[in-house]
């Protein structure tokens, strides 16, 4: 049988230098210094700095998308494919709102983009939340999403 202290040796992951197994008495305790966001209507598990660099956090699709039909309809917009959101609207069979909150998205400052393409946007951030009155102001879209 294997002694204790190899087992605890063992699982003493050398991807997680914070990582700290100690003996409770008979139980081998690992604690992993870890924390959480909510994404999506979910909570996810944030590896500590030094954890698996091959796993990184994932891009919200539904924020991905949004701002990809975003800078799509804003480029038609701009050469003139369509000349109004109400235009637009009708040949996308879609409701002029929808068009035009989706179009604000444009407007987001170009570090809170590339955030959300690289998978690492505020705590809780959500289409719903950037279809709220989002600031113009790129330092003020921060403070009002709650991160400067």
């Amino acid at each position: 049988m294997t002694d204790r202290a190899e087992v605890v040796a063992a699982m003493s992951p050398p991807d997680y230098p914070a990582a700290d197994v100690r003996r409770d008495g008979d139980c081998v305790v690992l604690n992993i210094p870890m924390t959480f966001r909510r994404r999506n209507g979910r909570r996810e598990i944030i590896l500590p700095p030094g954890g698996d660099a091959s796993v990184g956090p994932e891009p919200n699709r539904a924020l991905v998308l949004a701002l990809a039909r975003a800078w799509r309809w804003q480029e038609m917009l701009d050469r003139g494919e369509v000349g109004s959101v109400d235009e637009l609207a009708k040949r996308l069979h879609l409701g002029p709102t929808y068009v035009a909150r989706t179009l604000h998205l444009t407007a987001l400052a170009p570090n809170l983009v590339e955030s959300v393409l690289t998978g690492d946007e505020p705590d809780g951030l959500s289409l719903r939340r950037l279809a709220a009155d989002v600031p113009l102001n790129w330092a003020e879209q921060w403070r009002f999403l709650g991160v400067a």
